[in-house]
């Protein structure tokens, strides 16, 4: 299953299609190439440039029609794997970069796990 790269606001991040979720947090377009760099090496860099054109294009690298609000909308990357708006997205995996709670996403059958004595 591939890994997206996808560009919200003006933070980049690596989404899986495995977890629905963000793998990295936001980061610059300077920090996103350092961390492909590290992750996948001089075999990885040669398709970058490509992918990233898709990604100035239509906010994902996506070779599908996809944009980057399609590729994020069914996701799990709330709070007991519910579903986070992209607002919800870009203020805590790239503002907040993972600080605090995880959000509760939009999901109507969201159930907090907290034990009650």
């Amino acid at each position: 299953m591939p890994r997206y790269i996808v560009k919200l606001q003006n933070h980049y991040l690596e989404w899986s299609t495995v977890v629905d979720a963000p793998v990295t947090y936001g980061m610059s377009l300077e920090e996103f190439k350092e961390y492909y760099q590290q992750e996948y090496g001089a075999d990885g860099m040669r398709n970058l440039p490509d992918r990233l054109l898709r990604v100035e294009a239509k906010g994902t690298s996506s070779q599908l029609d996809d944009s980057a609000e399609s590729v994020v909308s069914c996701n799990r990357a709330g709070k007991n794997e519910t579903s986070l708006t992209v607002e919800q997205i870009i203020d805590f995996y790239c503002v907040k970069q993972g600080e605090g709670d995880r959000p509760i996403g939009t999901d109507d059958n969201f159930e907090d796990e907290e034990v009650k004595p």
